[in-house]
């Protein structure tokens, strides 16, 4: 706005201060530049560590990036020769003088006439101007980035670049976008548009590499942990048998080929699992333990795992239906039953808890104190005597933490649209990677503050999930790159309330 207010001015005489307030834009103006090439060169220098991490992956995106790159810096680079150009035109000094000059010190601040036939050339019909010259490149550089995104063109807007609009003059009628950039302009002020042009392509830049980053992590995982799982394929193991055990992480990435190591053995997956066979040898309680090894964006992660059996002669089972561990405050379901010997003439009991029958061979447990182990038994009645057939220990753990989420987005710095976070209407929270309902699980409370020109709101709390209409009406008045904090967030769990990692969001 006040580069066109500037502009506007120089219908009139220009004076001083007006040729000051142009120095003071350009200055400003290549201050964002500076920051703009520092922010992409992170960027690219994520992008360059997942392609190191998984080359197969990323290879088409990064190719793609890397010519984005060349491409914004081969423009870049002429807009900067076209600025020392103009200055050694119009004081009549060498190229490498004008590299030196700032704007501040060049005599003739005022000149237009040198400028435009600089820009527009002899004569508007030969078009050989640097103008002419400066929106072909333009140009070419839209068209080759809307060519490159493809599908994707329409996530990124390219309008910025696209110079073939409608401009009109002071009188106005419709003139070139050359003509109503630089036709009797003043060099300052053309330094400045100049400037402007090179914080658009950098900008454009961002949004275009930023989606092609993101194209490649679409199919990645969409969470902060991932833990290790192990399902039995047999939850009856006797002696003479194998045990065997599916060994898998919740979510996978179906290009990712992951490995593991069991006992100092490697063992290779596919579709996201591990098949683990032993032999079972001997009674007793058996413990084996590693780590999946997962190939991710950033390079191979690893998950440990511990897991522990009873190896029985044929005479009971018990097992946990989801897993080896029983969780505080929540139904576990128990498989519990003697072999031979009918539902009717068994007793199952639990050493702390309580245990509730709910089919033939099938119970509840409820546990309330985490950190310690629980034993199941079973018992065979006959008449008035009762047989021991068999038992098993089960840790018990606390449920884990929730996860609170606004927008999709869950803990950590992430960025959301205004309108998505309007639209979102408040917190929602869940359980990653748990088998078991947590009925009223719920957002109890959570507080807001907003980061807007490095100054901080007050705390806005809301109780609930929802945003309050305060915090609501502050949103409407955040401006891209304001930054908000979630903080304080509880969630309300059976076993009494948690406190969540907090969430900042930019807007943008």
């Amino acid at each position: 706005m006040m580069y066109l207010v500037l502009t506007a001015m120089l219908a009139l005489n220009v004076s001083t201060e007006v040729l000051k307030s142009f120095i003071t834009v350009n200055e400003a103006m290549e201050t964002t530049n500076k920051n703009y090439v520092k922010k992409n060169e992170g960027i690219y220098a994520i992008f360059q560590q997942a392609y190191a991490a998984n080359e197969a992956k990323v290879a088409d995106q990064w190719q793609k990036a890397m010519q984005v790159r060349e491409k914004t810096k081969g423009l870049y680079d002429y807009i900067q020769q076209t600025k020392h150009e103009l200055i050694a035109m119009t004081e009549g000094i060498s190229i490498e003088e004008a590299k030196q000059l700032h704007p501040s010190d060049i005599g003739k601040q005022d000149n237009y006439d040198d400028p435009t036939r600089f820009f527009m050339g002899a004569t508007d019909v030969k078009k050989d101007g640097r103008a002419y010259i400066l929106h072909d490149k333009i140009e070419e550089y839209r068209l080759f980035l809307q060519d490159l995104l493809g599908r994707d063109t329409s996530k990124v807007s390219l309008s910025p670049l696209n110079l073939n609009g409608e401009y009109r003059d002071a009188s106005g009628a419709v003139v070139s976008w050359e003509n109503f950039s630089f036709y009797h302009t003043i060099i300052v002020a053309d330094l400045a548009l100049l400037n402007r042009l090179q914080t658009t392509i950098l900008n454009t830049e961002s949004d275009v590499v930023s989606q092609l980053y993101s194209s490649v992590s679409e199919d990645d995982f969409k969470f902060d942990t991932i833990s290790a799982r192990i399902v039995p394929r047999s939850t009856n193991v006797v002696v003479g048998s194998d045990f065997e055990a599916d060994i898998f992480v919740a979510a996978f990435d179906s290009k990712s080929k992951i490995t593991a190591t069991i006992n100092g053995q490697t063992y290779e997956g596919e579709s996201g699992s591990i098949l683990y066979r032993v032999p079972a040898n001997s009674v007793g309680e058996k413990t084996f333990s590693g780590t999946i090894d997962v190939p991710g964006t950033f390079g191979i992660r690893s998950y440990p795992f511990e897991y522990t059996y009873n190896v029985s002669e044929p005479i009971a089972t018990v097992s946990a239906d989801a897993m080896n561990v029983f969780y505080v405050g929540v139904d576990n379901p128990v498989s519990a039953m003697a072999g031979g010997i009918p539902d009717k003439d068994t007793r199952v009991e639990i050493s702390e808890g309580t245990l509730t029958k709910t089919g033939s061979g099938t119970y509840i447990a409820r546990v309330t104190k985490p950190g310690g182990t629980v034993e199941v038994r079973v018992y065979a009645k006959d008449g008035k005597t009762e047989t021991l057939m068999g038992s098993k220990k089960f840790r018990i753990k606390r449920v884990p933490d929730p996860v609170a989420r606004i927008n999709g987005q869950e803990s950590g710095v992430k960025q959301v649209d205004k309108n998505a976070l309007l639209a979102a209407g408040g917190l929602v929270v869940e359980m990653k990677d748990f088998d078991f309902d947590l009925p009223g699980l719920k957002i109890a409370s959570f507080n807001v503050q907003i980061s807007r020109n490095q100054e901080l709101t007050s705390v806005m709390p809301s109780d609930g999930n929802k945003f309050s209409q305060t915090i609501i009406n502050n949103f409407q008045q955040c401006r891209r790159g304001n930054k908000i904090f979630f903080t304080d967030i509880v969630a309300r769990m059976p076993d009494g309330n948690r406190s969540l990692n907090d969430i900042v969001v930019t807007i943008r």
